[in-house]
């Protein structure tokens, strides 16, 4: 399980304390986490990490604001920079931070799961990523094989095909197989899902696109798509467009 994680904050040790809290935390549950740092609004919101950013701790009160900002346009605080994010697309989660016990209800615009008064503990940025991966349990399939159980992100599976008598699962970082059917997986699978073919099932959000009856995925493969399956894919395709 890989979670990215971003920092705003403007202080540079008090980035470093969360941090290392935070990879902690990580390898005591044994998951990967990627952290990234970001000091002010420029940065922030001009960054492609957070179109795969899943948490975001953001300090409110930043004192290095960027002065290259037109005055009308000046961002001031965490709050105003993470309401921006939320226009721009931004659909993670957010966790703000803050001296202050009055911005708790500054910040509904920004959609936050949580407010920590600093100073904070490190048992309750722990209490915060232990909420975070409660409430995306649903986010996973749990792949059985061998007595082992793997969480798989349902955004990272790019397409399922049945491969005799399992079921191979192909991800941007490999194949992973379960001895399984494609109609039992089917029932474990949200609304992205889609059959193409009797022995195939794709994430429609990895299609780059359909060519008569070929489909073109993000992985540079492709699928047939089966004759009764067309307009399924089709009308799917055109969802995601609008």
């Amino acid at each position: 399980m890989n979670i990215n994680i971003a920092v705003l904050e403007d202080i540079p040790k008090h980035y470093k304390q969360l941090a290392e809290v935070i990879h902690n935390w990580a390898e005591k549950k044994e998951y990967a986490v990627s952290v990234k740092w970001f000091h002010d609004e420029t940065s922030i919101l001009g960054s492609a990490f957070m179109k795969d950013c899943n948490l975001l701790f953001s300090d409110i009160e930043l004192k290095n604001a960027d002065t290259n900002i037109p005055a009308d346009d000046h961002i001031k605080n965490g709050i105003d920079i993470c309401t921006q994010l939320r226009k721009n697309g931004y659909q993670g989660n957010i966790i703000f931070l803050t001296a202050f016990r009055e911005y708790v209800f500054d910040g509904y615009q920004a959609q936050a799961i949580n407010y920590l008064l600093k100073p904070v503990s490190p048992e309750a940025i722990e209490r915060c990523l232990d909420q975070y991966i409660s409430l995306h349990s649903s986010d996973y399939y749990c792949l059985h094989k061998d007595n082992n159980i793997t969480r798989i992100p349902f955004n990272d599976i790019i397409s399922i095909s049945r491969l005799g008598h399992d079921c191979c699962i192909t991800t941007p970082s490999g194949l992973y197989t379960e001895r399984t059917s494609l109609k039992n997986m089917e029932q474990h699978l949200p609304e992205p899902f889609i059959r193409c073919h009797k022995s195939c099932i794709v994430n429609i959000n990895h299609v780059t696109s359909l060519s008569g009856s070929t489909i073109y995925l993000a992985n540079k493969q492709t699928q047939t798509v089966g004759r009764n399956y067309l307009d399924d894919i089709r009308k799917a395709l055109l969802r995601i467009a609008q």
